[in-house]
């Protein structure tokens, strides 16, 4: 072919100034990217359907031509090929007339009849499955190994441009999103365990399939007409920037990987019955593009992808509205203090902030790696409450900010935003007017029927600060605690006047105490004896698992047939108090034959044997052991004194005297100073670091040299932590507590 003179950009956009044709070349632009990122087999052969919709350019119809003739490429094979070559020097499809909806149907047919295949990139199942089948670390799978992964596998759920694609087709939706089909899957965790990331792994579609067998000779064709194509990627990019902000602090265009990998399925169609009532004609419009008749009652049936792909139909600033409302009116239940993020997709964020979606009991938000972000959107958020072309408005923020220094009220506004913590601000600014907490609840999509507090910790949220701490299960039991000793002191010398009220009173209070000492003793034995470094969810707190891991650990401690106190899922208060003894003894044993429990050098990160700028201390499978000596003695005898002093506090003899059909019921001195005794005991309980508690960043320090000191606070105790640590490496970190 005679070489062409290639075009660059602004010459493209004098070629193709219509806006209408340049929509068409995105669309077509999505649907090609479908294409190029499926995974198809050997035997694949386009359907007449798909062959049929392609419309080439008079280019285009010549590069086929040459295709079949001199390549001796099959006639649909060249069809498809030059679909996929799409743009060169000039459009290799006839852009203006090929019919794009026709085209979408076809791809949708071969999606439906699983010949194009997408990995479910969202969740675990591939992960897992990936796990069941190579049992070493894999940078690539080959053909035959990705047909292996993706047998029998629902087809992934995708979205290029406005095309969305999952296991019912392909939709064109009304709204673009930037979710386009990948090959490079997230699927397996590497042999190092300091290393927290799931990496990726390269699928492989088949290259004896014509369409990819015969691309070579495309591109020699092409190659012919010239060396370089024409600047499509900059013409595109020069008509397209100002429909995506890079620097919107939204983040709405990651929502869908929080809702892939942050709900499980059950909860998922918890989301599609909240769609129902929030967003009902928009839903029923997709359930009935998807062939499912706008019928609730097939919700069940549906799998994952299924699930996601009704969903996705949805715009993402719906999806983000479906989750606040989903956790405002509890259909999805998050815990206090849990915060959920995508996992298996962790590493991907979006936009100039490099931002990502997360979601706790306050809703969703968007948080980036910036560290300033949270203060530069409260400050600016601040900065437009007060309209400082109004007299009465400036006047407003004088009187407001009174107290702060300023010549000006926007000098004060200035000084206020750099000395005040973002409480204040909050309170100060936008709580101090109707009109300021409308306007700032409905850019962050908060509700306002709302007391101040609870405005204020959804502001901060939504901003990106941290989640504002939550009551835990020992300020339930202090509160209770508090409140059974004060009727205590003001109740009659003899109980037996007053008992009926003292046992209203203290049933919450044993039935919290129980519960707060078997959480401490399962944290306790948790902490002190669980293999973190070795876990798939290291240094992270699982309730549930915890105390089944309690429960079989000290249970095995003692002969069976010879148990009285043996734990179960529901101990009397006589068993938990019995753990801490047995728990102490146990350390004691694990103390004295230590070097039975040193860890596999195996076992043991990579850095460990190249840095000494890194330290491991996990030298053993028990943290306990690799405390300071004294430390683990401490331990030892604290929590063995601990278990002596509440078995000897009377505080038992109370509990049955007060809740159970008694001859005797105590004395208000007895009950007093049992509470007395177990309050000395829960204390040191607590000094040791064997409460289960929930911290705050207090504040952050750093000096010239880089060095930082973060303190972190709870109940009137601090813990400190100093970077640069030689211990960064280990995947240490303050444990999360979540309720499973």
């Amino acid at each position: 072919m005679t070489p062409v003179k290639r075009l660059n950009r602004t010459e493209l956009a004098t070629k193709y100034p219509d806006e209408q044709w340049r929509q068409k070349l995105l669309d077509l632009l999505s649907l090609v990217a479908i294409l190029r990122g499926c995974v198809i087999d050997n035997s694949y052969r386009p359907s007449e359907e798909l062959n049929a919709a392609i419309l080439l350019s008079d280019v285009g119809t010549r590069i086929r031509s040459q295709l079949t003739t001199k390549e001796k490429v099959n006639a649909k094979d060249a069809n498809v090929l030059a679909l996929l070559g799409l743009v060169h020097v000039e459009p290799l499809v006839d852009v203006e007339r090929i019919d794009l909806d026709q085209l979408a149907a076809a791809i949708s047919g071969e999606i439906v009849a699983g010949e194009l295949r997408f990995p479910l990139v969202f969740g675990r199942s591939l992960y897992d499955r990936a796990a069941e089948l190579f049992n070493e670390e894999r940078d690539y799978l080959n053909h035959e190994d990705t047909l292996r992964l993706l047998e029998g596998m629902p087809q992934g759920v995708f979205q290029a441009g406005r095309y969305l694609i999952g296991p019912y087709g392909l939709r064109k939706r009304d709204f673009e999103r930037h979710l386009n089909p990948t090959t490079s899957v997230p699927l397996q965790h590497c042999a190092d365990y300091a290393c927290g990331l799931v990496h990726r792994v390269q699928l492989t579609t088949s290259i004896e399939a014509g369409v990819n067998k015969s691309r070579p000779s495309l591109n020699k064709l092409l190659d012919q007409i010239s060396d370089d194509p024409s600047e499509w990627n900059a013409f595109v990019a020069d008509f397209t920037e100002s429909r995506i902000n890079g620097y919107s602090v939204e983040g709405h265009s990651t929502i869908c990987y929080l809702i892939g990998d942050a709900f499980s399925d059950h909860e998922l169609r918890n989301l599609v019955i909240q769609a129902t009532k929030i967003r009902g004609a928009e839903l029923h419009e997709a359930k009935i593009s998807l062939g499912l008749g706008g019928q609730d009652q097939d919700l069940e049936l549906m799998n994952r992808p299924q699930l996601l792909q009704l969903l996705f139909m949805l715009p993402d600033a719906s999806l983000v509205e479906i989750l606040d409302s989903s956790v405002q009116d509890s259909v999805i239940s998050i815990p206090g203090d849990e915060v959920r993020r995508p996992r298996t997709n962790a590493s991907l964020r979006s936009g100039a902030w490099n931002l990502r979606s997360q979601i706790s009991r306050l809703g969703t938000r968007a948080v980036s790696v910036d560290s300033s972000l949270p203060l530069l959107r409260l400050s600016s958020l601040a900065r437009s409450l007060f309209d400082v072309d109004s007299p009465d408005e400036i006047e407003e923020l004088a009187w407001i900010l009174r107290g702060t220094v300023g010549n000006t009220p926007r000098e004060r506004l200035e000084e206020f935003l750099r000395t005040s913590e973002p409480i204040q601000v909050i309170e100060t600014l936008v709580l101090a007017r109707r009109a300021n907490a409308n306007k700032v609840c409905t850019a962050l999509g908060i509700p306002i029927n709302q007391d101040n507090r609870s405005l204020r910790d959804s502001i901060l949220w939504k901003l990106g600060f941290p989640l504002p701490r939550s009551s835990d299960l020992r300020d339930e039991y202090w509160r209770l605690h508090h409140g059974l000793e004060s009727l205590a002191k003001t109740a009659s010398v003899e109980l037996t006047r007053t008992a009926e009220g003292l046992r209203a009173a203290s049933s919450d209070y044993f039935v919290c105490l129980e519960r707060f000492l078997f959480d401490s003793l399962s944290f306790a034995t948790w902490a002190l004896l669980e293999d973190h470094y070795s876990s798939n969810d290291p240094f992270v707190f699982f309730e549930t698992q915890a105390r089944a891991f309690t429960i079989s650990t000290l249970n095995a401690t003692v002969d069976e047939s010879e148990d009285k106190y043996g734990l179960s899922d529901e101990p009397v208060l006589s068993s938990i108090v019995e753990g801490y003894i047995r728990l102490s003894k146990l350390l004691g044993n694990l103390r004295e034959r230590s070097e039975l429990h040193r860890r596999d050098s195996d076992g043991f990160p990579q850095f460990a044997k190249l840095t000494s700028l890194q330290q491991f201390p996990f030298a053993h499978v028990h943290p306990f052991l690799d405390l300071l000596p004294e430390s683990q003695v401490k331990l030892k005898d604290a929590l063995a004194e601990i278990g002596s002093e509440l078995k000897n506090s009377g505080i038992m003899t109370a509990r049955n005297g007060l809740h159970h059909a008694k001859t005797r019921v105590p004395t208000v001195a007895e009950v007093e100073e049992a509470l007395q005794k177990a309050r000395a005991a829960l204390d040191r309980l607590e000094s040791v670091g064997c409460v289960r508690g929930t911290y705050s960043i207090a504040s952050t320090h750093i000096n010239a040299w880089g060095g930082a000191t973060t303190t972190l606070t709870s109940n009137g105790r601090s813990i400190s932590f100093s970077t640069p640590s030689a211990f960064a490496w280990t995947n240490c970190q303050v444990s999360t507590v979540r309720f499973i």
